[in-house]
């Protein structure tokens, strides 16, 4: 059996990856509001400025809605997000993003937004969008063979 390294080992590039980018967001995401988590970014961004119930967030992001349920309530606890009865179902609530919200979510946005355009300097434009075809791809591969369709 040979003992190297696989530098591209797709397992371990995407482990990297998501390492990497936790730490940046840790050391520019977190600097906007203390106490804020990048496991929290995908829920916070989910929520928008439309408004999403809980069971909408857990459906988009592929989570359970305890999950879902347990960052929402960290999000309440820094209020960055408020609810409200939602006016369709009143046995469901709309959770919005406050004042404060909306202004990190901008921040995120635009910390997000200017670390894809380094990504583009370094990859190209036409890389890039490639690498992001290609993830999206290998994606619908899983959920479709996860739903049974495949």
């Amino acid at each position: 059996m040979e003992n190297h390294i696989n530098t591209r080992f797709l397992f371990k590039v995407i482990y990297i990856l998501k390492r990497l980018t936790d730490e940046w967001g840790e050391n520019v995401i977190t600097q906007y509001i203390p106490g804020f988590k990048m496991g929290y970014i995908p829920v916070f961004m989910c929520i928008g400025t439309e408004g999403v119930s809980n069971n909408e967030v857990a459906r988009e992001l592929k989570i359970t809605k305890m999950a879902a349920s347990k960052i929402i309530k960290e999000l309440f606890a820094l209020k960055l997000i408020a609810s409200e009865k939602d006016p369709l179902d009143a046995r469901s609530e709309r959770i919005f993003l406050t004042a404060k919200g909306k202004e990190i979510s901008a921040k995120v946005k635009e910390s997000a937004d200017s670390l894809v355009e380094e990504y583009r300097k370094v990859t190209g434009d036409e890389s890039y969008e490639s690498a992001i075809d290609v993830l999206l791809t290998i994606t619908r591969y899983h959920e479709e063979a996860k739903s049974g369709t495949k």
